[in-house]
């Protein structure tokens, strides 16, 4: 049964996004929208260089949806622009319950139901220097499956630079660190390396942004290209965005209305692989 329950947890890990490969998950719907790009400026962007927030306004976000297989995902977080410099801290949480222990045997009935868990704690700073912009983070990770559990920390670091017609280019180093024991192993932090483009339009009273991004994820086989698209009209913003790597194919859609100082956005995502839909709801408000 050991060896079974090793399986799973090494397939569970890599199909669903669990154990340290949560960290890059997309928590917001604008990142579930888009994808993930390290040229776009965000509440808690993959790239802690382009944390967004307005000068002496602090704000709050809050996200909620799921991810492929019903796991559970909650973030939440605090910007603060002072000067040159955007602080921000926050949190992140997946999760799945109804998990089933099986032995070598089959029968009707599971030996056991047991749960799995991801929780980040994250702090950063971006600092604007002229045209480009310097990011770093921390990250305290611990996550757990069945009675097993692991922590550690990890680093992110970011920068972008804007060029001349509305051309940004940004690129990252996220969870550069190390876990504790996992029952007799030691999980290995998905240290990843992206590399990204951006380009914004202008038509009338719309504003459209391209994206295209590049990502090596080192507990993934293969790269990972990212595209989206984000307009703008008026109060209104609408997402899209596809991605694809060697045996996955997935497209993406959203949609984001501001009202004064509130936020709403949603996001959903159909992927290839056919183990659910991914969703997330979005709330964002100046304090």
């Amino acid at each position: 049964m050991r060896i079974i329950f090793k399986v799973f947890i090494v397939s569970y890990i890599f199909l669903y996004g669990m154990g340290p490969q949560f960290l890059v998950l997309p928590f917001s719907s604008q990142e579930l929208s888009i994808g993930s790009h390290p040229a776009l400026l965000g509440h808690d962007p993959v790239n802690p260089a382009l944390y967004d927030a307005l000068s002496n306004q602090p704000s709050l976000s809050f996200n909620h949806g799921t991810w492929f297989g019903g796991v559970s995902l909650t973030q939440a977080g605090y910007n603060f622009q002072k000067n040159d410099a955007v602080t921000h801290v926050g949190f992140k949480y997946s999760g799945v319950s109804d998990l089933e222990l099986r032995g070598d045997v089959p029968v009707d009935d599971p030996l056991a139901q047991f749960s799995s868990f991801g929780l980040a704690f994250d702090a950063g700073i971006s600092i604007t220097r002229s045209n480009h912009r310097y990011g770093l983070s921390f990250t305290y990770v611990h996550f757990g499956l069945y009675t097993y559990e692991s922590k550690g920390l990890g680093l992110s670091y970011g920068y972008s630079i804007d060029l001349g017609n509305n051309i940004r280019i940004g690129a990252v180093l996220q969870n550069i660190g190390r876990m504790t024991k996992l029952q007799n192993e030691v999980p290995a932090l998905p240290q990843r390396a992206m590399v990204g483009v951006s380009k914004q339009f202008t038509f009338n009273q719309f504003k459209n942004t391209v994206y295209t991004s590049f990502d090596r994820n080192s507990l993934a086989p293969n790269i990972k290209l990212h595209l989206g698209n984000h307009l703008r009209w008026n109060r209104f913003n609408l997402y899209s965005g596809f991605s694809s790597s060697n045996d996955v194919l997935e497209t993406s859609i959203g949609f984001g209305l501001y009202v004064n100082r509130f936020e709403v956005k949603y996001g959903i995502r159909i992927g290839s692989q056919n183990i659910g839909i991914p969703q997330i709801i979005s709330i964002g408000f100046l304090l």
